[in-house]
């Protein structure tokens, strides 16, 4: 999701020629050193596409990361290694020899480790094709959240989430071909593809990482540049959603290139201070700098929202469907800190996650980490309906509660088809119209957890004040879905969001 944010160059020229402290923002223009993709689906036959582009005349270190839709845990990542102006593209699948998800490409982009080796129990596969090509599957894992503290272990768990890209730095030359060693140092050339369109030798990154490391003079400071667009497609139901990542720019000011088999650097990594637009109107067009504990929160600020909007159409006249993705992308870093259910939960969330817990009737359970949302549906014409209408199912008795961190909310009464054709995590809401629009709103709300009394608020420094920021830090799009007879149209629409409740005692600098 692209919020209506500016360059910090306009936003400078906005306040007069102020100075603007450097640090993390969203970038209208759409690249950026951090790639945000609110939705993967592998479930129930889907497939989702992906294309990540290097925009830069310069050779890219990127981690690639994939996170299920529960918490968030960790169930795919590898290093990617763009040459300049490379395309990489790939889709995630179901697993052809499994339950849970899998990546698969065709492309010769270097990755370490390679795709379609061995891991474990869930080793990939490499097909060579007979037009030359090579086929690789890697399927997802469940070893993060395969434990003791967890009531869901499935690799099921997998088929749906979302995904993440950093940039961790720019692929340099250095040094003669040969370095004291006798180790080749041209790592830049290394990724870049030839006359036969394959790279000159992803063999060196992969016996660099596995023999000891790439030396820390093979990679300068991260710069951007980086895009990507996804879809998701069904070939049963004959319906696609192409939609895009968040693109946050300045993520970083540091190279963070790090061993392929560690599940860093994330998002926490990057700097702490950022720039947010603030004020009580659009056309206010105020900018704020400010400063957090780490990089999760500091794309948390920037992301900030006390709600989205957008369309629903569930004519059936024309077999209309919409679902709603909301996702929250730094929600692990706030809820799941330390792993323990007594861990504090950061603002602006209010619930903390526990993977199991025992009842008084010693079931184990799972204990989400749910958010109140309080939803107003539009028809065409005016017509509101305020609340009453909860999500089904709904944790407990509670309704009107998000609680996964990538949620797919299917519109209309319970067992509602779904547009993307998901059910893994699937909820629904009954909007009570036809066609129109709804907003869900969030912010002040309460916890479910009476015992935390915290509120959907968060108060970072800004020079010597405060910002405070209501709502919460979220993304997504919905989608449409339309039939005519035998064939069907889909659509993807981005929410709108409102930073109309981000204040600052110094707004404006």
């Amino acid at each position: 999701m692209k919020k209506n944010l500016i360059s910090l160059a306009v936003a400078a020229s906005v306040l007069g020629g102020a100075a603007v402290q450097a640090g993390q923002y969203v970038n209208p223009e759409g690249t950026g050193q951090v790639l945000m993709f609110p939705f993967y689906n592998a479930d129930n036959g889907n497939a989702t596409n992906f294309h990540l582009v290097n925009t830069t005349g310069k050779a890219k270190a990127v981690k690639v990361r994939f996170v299920e839709h529960k918490n968030s845990d960790e169930v795919l990542d590898f290093n990617l290694y763009l040459s300049p102006y490379d395309h990489f593209a790939f889709g995630v699948i179901g697993d052809p020899n499994g339950t849970g998800a899998a990546i698969i490409t065709q492309d010769n982009s270097c990755t370490v480790p390679e795709l379609g080796s061995a891991n474990g129990a869930f080793s990939g596969t490499a097909i060579e094709e007979t037009s030359g090509a090579t086929t690789r599957t890697q399927p997802f894992v469940n070893y993060q959240y395969a434990n003791t503290l967890d009531v869901d272990s499935s690799i099921e768990r997998s088929l749906t989430g979302h995904l993440e890209v950093i940039e961790m730095g720019v692929l340099v030359n250095n040094g003669s071909p040969l370095d004291a060693l006798g180790k080749l140092t041209q790592w830049a050339s290394f990724v870049t593809h030839g006359a036969t369109d394959v790279p000159a030798n992803c063999d060196a990154l992969a016996t660099a990482w596995a023999t000891s490391a790439m030396p820390a003079a093979a990679v300068t400071a991260a710069e951007g540049g980086l895009y990507g667009l996804a879809y998701h497609i069904n070939v049963d139901s004959a319906a696609a959603y192409g939609f895009e990542p968040t693109a946050i720019a300045d993520w970083a000011l540091t190279t963070n290139h790090t061993n392929p088999g560690l599940d860093v650097p994330n998002i926490t990594q990057g700097d702490t201070a950022f720039n947010v637009q603030t004020g009580a109107s659009e056309n206010a067009q105020v900018w704020t700098d400010g400063s957090a504990t780490n990089g999760a929160q500091a794309i948390s600020a920037i992301l900030m929202t006390d709600s989205l909007s957008n369309d629903v159409m569930v004519n059936p006249a024309i077999g209309g469907m919409t679902d709603w993705v909301v996702t929250f992308p730094t929600k692990k870093y706030h809820v799941d800190a330390l792993g323990t259910a007594a861990d504090p939960v950061i603002p602006p969330f209010t619930d903390n996650w526990r993977g199991t817990y025992t009842t008084a009737a010693l079931t184990k359970k799972e204990d989400p980490a749910c958010e109140i949302v309080a939803p107003t549906a539009y028809d065409r014409e005016e017509n509101t309906a305020v609340g009453g209408n909860g999500f089904s199912p709904a944790p407990e008795s509670a309704s009107s509660l998000i609680c996964n961190e990538t949620a797919v909310i299917s519109m209309g009464p319970a067992g509602t088809p779904s547009a993307l054709n998901v059910e893994m995590g699937l909820t629904s809401y009954a909007y009570p119209y036809t066609e129109g629009w709804m907003t869900f709103k969030f912010g002040g709300a309460t916890s479910k957890n009476a015992v935390s009394g915290l509120t959907q608020d968060m108060t970072l420094a800004s020079g010597n004040d405060s910002l405070v920021m209501t709502g919460l830090p979220a993304i997504g799009f919905a989608a449409y879905k339309v039939s005519n007879g035998a064939m069907s149209y889909g659509n993807a629409s981005e929410h709108k969001t409102n930073s109309n409740n981000i204040v600052s005692s110094n707004a404006g600098g």
